[in-house]
């Protein structure tokens, strides 16, 4: 079964020299996500060949992540997570307590072990509980609208927002969320792994800060039109 790949060294120019994740979007994301197969950034460009072979696995929810999460546990054991941040799901998500509690167990070794933060974005938010992941795993929510901001809030989940573009790279607050644009988007000089917003979702939340990220990616036209 090859229903997830981790990648130790990302070649991917926006998040910069960390490690990360991709798992099966089929077996994996939950199917309220509205950019599921509608200008999802992963089932487009370069990431979308990687997909349909972890797609093609035809594994289960929990089998994908508890594959995902022994992958992560043997790379923290090797001694080749030191110091390397990880990005969870390029490509996937979690989508129940138990794949969630699986992700943020292998995350601890991973962290026991000198690797890294950790970070992820996730769409099941509304229907996992936030302590399912663990203490060593920052997640964002990632949300539909302005307003659901405060309702990912109450569930403990820092908000993220994906928007149509940025047209400042100053921060707004909007329906009781502070919401800051994405530095890796709106500066030349910045990758994730320099900017670590992301990271640190307890810094977000003594601002009442998300996070919006502009559609981007080849299947932006797409997105754009399920956010609009």
């Amino acid at each position: 079964m090859k229903a997830a790949t981790l990648v130790l060294r990302s070649k991917n120019p926006k998040i910069g020299d960390v490690a990360a994740t991709y798992a099966s979007i089929a077996s994996t994301c939950p199917t309220s996500c509205p950019l599921r197969g509608e200008g999802c950034y992963a089932q487009s460009g370069h990431v979308v060949m990687t997909v349909r072979r972890l797609d093609a696995a035809g594994a289960t929810a929990l089998e994908a992540a508890r594959e995902e999460a022994q992958l992560i546990i043997d790379a923290a054991l090797s001694g080749k997570a030191t110091g390397l941040p990880l990005r969870l799901h390029v490509s996937g998500d979690a989508a129940s307590d138990a794949a969630a509690a699986a992700l943020g167990g292998a995350v601890s070794t991973w962290r026991a072990e000198g690797g890294g933060p950790v970070w992820t974005y996730t769409h099941a938010w509304r229907t996992v509980d936030r302590a399912s992941w663990g203490p060593s795993v920052a997640v964002l929510a990632s949300v539909e609208s302005e307003a659901d901001g405060r309702e990912a809030y109450a569930r403990g989940y820092a908000p993220a927002l994906v928007v149509a573009e940025h047209s400042s790279p100053r921060a707004e607050v909007r329906d009781g969320v502070r919401w800051i644009p994405c530095p890796a988007q709106t500066r030349d000089d910045v990758t994730c792994e320099s900017c670590r917003l992301c990271w640190n979702t307890e810094a977000l939340a003594s601002r009442r800060a998300g996070i919006t990220f502009a559609a981007h990616g080849s299947g932006r036209k797409r997105a754009l039109q399920v956010i609009q």
